[in-house]
């Protein structure tokens, strides 16, 4: 029996899984040989992997959550469980001579599956694996290091696999790019009258919900060139969650459109769930709109088609954003980025439907720049990935290099969120009220588009992320994304109940609401709904949002419209039970009140327990008297006899009584003005 007798496929989740599982087996395997594809139910592989005539199995597998403790963590390491055993009996019962997974959460089963064996001596097979993308995935990267060989598509990728990793390329099925139109048009279930400039848009085997969506909504702007336009739509299979797409999208037509419109609309328009002939689609089109998946622009290169592409911002290491930046300079497509806007109170990415109509009537008329644009393209395509693997896996390729031959990659790195914030903030503390977020980032269109991937943050169903996301916005100078930092900060959505039961409040927690309110006053914008926000944030629960709110109106100032409001909020806040949230409401008083509001709110004051809140009293004072608000020093010079200046702390000098010297001081000076 030999190496390639039995064997076992596996990867999955989406068609950029399983697709080149399926391009590898099929390289691998002679006649007579034995392939069997393990995937997770209701995912692409089922739906992919039995019309290629194969035999699947399934086991249990969920996608890896993060460490945080959390419902998700726990069902992660269940599956993860159940799975491997599931694995182990499949494993034994085929009894496979080579294993070769293509990433997704379904291979780390059976790859762990496979070592536990190997090290019982029950299992023989080595493990081959194939990263499509440049920054590997937690669980592809801890399989790794259990594989004989890891083939990648990126150089860059080389380093997560230092000892095993081979670049190859992308593998492509042999069909994509090998039929011509007259065949390909005859092989669709519908018909494209000729003449017309063909656009297939897809999403990726699951779809896209914004781009489905935008595509939908442009079909109005695009009626008045259905005579020379056909738009081919693969929705997606996605129907786990709270997303259909098929039915999202047919939903979508009959909601915009009248019946009138729906039959203008089919005369140019065609929607199905997933093209399994996709090859006959990539034959027939002139242009393409797509995601900036590895699998999809290879696929793209080899047909040599020119796209419009509208990468998926914020996925690991922003793959699909650096792809389609890349293809983008080389000229083989245009990038359209997804915005985050503010619809119904609710914060949402979204692909504006006449925008995008704009860009495919700009692109799909103009042959001289799409012939350009599909030559470029071209360029991109590595032909030889399944022979580079099919061989290294027979034991008739290369050995594994720590330094690939350069090539030009497809791949172009980009600061992470996190790299970038770090780099952020470090020109603040650096250049202090000076800061400007171009002397980081001078290139505008770059600044631009980092505003962009700060605000898609925001829509994470991850609270780390989101908070990221405000951070970046407000260090950003982004002062077009208030509306969203704003309906962020009105989201009163209560915490699930198990976090309400050890503290929390809302979904939106205490620390994001604060940094929200850090990066309103960051950016300065003062208009009504920035200032109901803030009017608002002095009755939130968390002491740390009612202190950002106190300063924040402070830095605002003589800017605001609702001053009498501010004041009776302020005034109202020294009385807070939290003596920091009490102390910065009496600061911010000083920037704001005068003599007739603030001054005897703050002289109260000097009656409180805390030390704390009677120095920030006085620090509330000094600010009045270096503003010129009051006109009586004399009085207030009496009036401050009667300040208790008894404290507790004990450092080189006590606050209290630095405060109260510093306010006599000002107050002398203000006097000797006058005179």
């Amino acid at each position: 029996m030999s190496l390639l007798d039995r064997i076992l496929l596996t990867g999955g989740g989406t068609a950029g899984h399983v697709n080149p599982a399926l391009a590898i087996g099929a390289a691998l395997a002679k006649p007579g040989a034995a392939v069997l594809y393990v995937g997770v139910k209701g995912r692409a592989e089922e739906h992919v992997v039995v019309r290629e005539g194969l035999p699947l199995k399934f086991v249990r597998a969920s996608g890896f959550p993060g460490l945080r403790p959390s419902a998700a963590l726990l069902k992660f390491v269940v599956d993860l469980g159940i799975g491997i055993l599931q694995a182990a009996v499949i494993l034994m019962r085929f009894r496979p001579t080579a294993i070769v997974g293509t990433g997704g959460f379904v291979a780390a089963p059976v790859v762990f599956a496979a070592e536990i064996l190997k090290r019982l001596r029950l299992c023989r097979a080595p493990v081959f694996l194939q990263e499509q993308n440049a920054v590997p995935g937690k669980l592809n990267q801890v399989a790794g290091r259990l594989a004989e060989r890891v083939f990648v598509t990126f150089p860059e990728t080389l380093e997560y696999f230092p000892g095993n990793g081979l670049l190859s390329g992308y593998p492509l099925r042999e069909r994509i790019g090998s039929i011509d139109r007259e065949t390909a048009r005859a092989r669709l279930d519908f018909r494209i009258p000729e003449g017309r400039t063909v656009v297939f848009a897809f999403g990726g085997s699951q779809g896209a919900r914004t781009l489905n969506r935008g595509l939908v909504d442009a079909l109005r702007d695009l009626i008045p060139h259905r005579d020379r336009l056909f738009v081919v739509h693969g929705t997606g299979l996605s129907t786990a969650g709270r997303y259909d797409a098929s039915a999202d999208t047919q939903g979508r037509l009959q909601q915009l459109y009248t019946e009138e419109e729906r039959e203008l609309i089919n005369s140019f328009y065609v929607a199905r769930p997933y093209f399994h002939n996709i090859e006959c689609l990539y034959a027939l089109a002139d242009l393409c709109v797509v995601r900036a998946g590895a699998g999809t622009l290879n696929e793209l290169a080899r047909a040599g088609l020119p796209a419009l592409v509208i990468p998926k911002a914020n996925l690991p290491g922003d793959h699909q954003v650096a792809n389609a930046r890349a293809m983008q300079r080389a000229e083989g497509a245009e990038v359209l980025y997804e915005e985050t806007v503010v619809e119904d109170g609710h914060v949402i990415e979204r692909i504006d439907g006449s925008l995008l109509a704009g860009r495919l009537v700009d692109l799909a008329f103009d042959g001289d720049r799409l012939s350009r644009m599909a030559r470029a393209a071209a360029r991109f395509h590595r032909p030889d990935a399944l022979g580079v693997i099919s061989r290294a896996i027979r034991g008739e390729g290369p050995e594994p290099v720590p330094h690939p031959v350069a090539e030009e990659p497809l791949e172009m790195t980009l600061p992470s969120n996190t790299a970038l914030l770090s780099r952020l903030e470090a020109a603040v503390r650096k250049s202090g009220k000076h800061y400007k977020p171009h002397s980081v980032i001078p290139d505008a269109a770059e600044l631009q588009y980092y505003r962009s991937r700060a605000a898609s943050l925001l829509v994470s169903p991850g609270w780390e992320d989101r908070n990221l996301g405000v951070k970046l916005l407000g260090l950003l100078g982004a002062t077009d994304k208030v509306p969203l930092i704003v309906a962020l900060l009105s989201n009163r959505t209560p915490a699930p109940l198990l976090e309400r039961l050890f503290g929390g409040d809302f979904a939106e927690v205490g620390f994001i609401r604060r940094n929200a309110l850090t990066a309103l006053g960051r950016l300065g914008v003062v208009d009504p709904a920035v200032e109901e926000t803030l009017l608002t944030a002095f009755r939130d629960p968390y002491y740390e949002v009612r202190c950002e709110a106190a300063r924040v109106v402070a830095r605002f100032g003589p800017r605001l419209t609702r001053k009498a409001e501010f004041i009776a909020a302020l005034s109202k806040g020294v009385e807070d039970r939290d003596i920091e949230a009490a102390g910065a409401c009496a600061e911010a008083l000083g920037q704001i009140g005068g003599e007739e509001d603030a001054l005897p709110v703050l002289l109260a004051m000097r009656e409180r327990e805390y030390w704390k809140v009677r120095s920030a009293a006085l620090k509330g004072i000094i600010t009045l008297v270096e503003r010129g608000k009051v006109t009586d020093l004399s009085r207030l010079e009496t009036s401050l006899a009667a300040f208790p200046l008894i404290s507790t702390d004990f450092v080189p000098q006590f606050e209290l009584k630095a405060n109260y010297k510093k306010l006599l001081e000002s107050v002398a000076r203000r006097q000797g003005d006058a005179r």
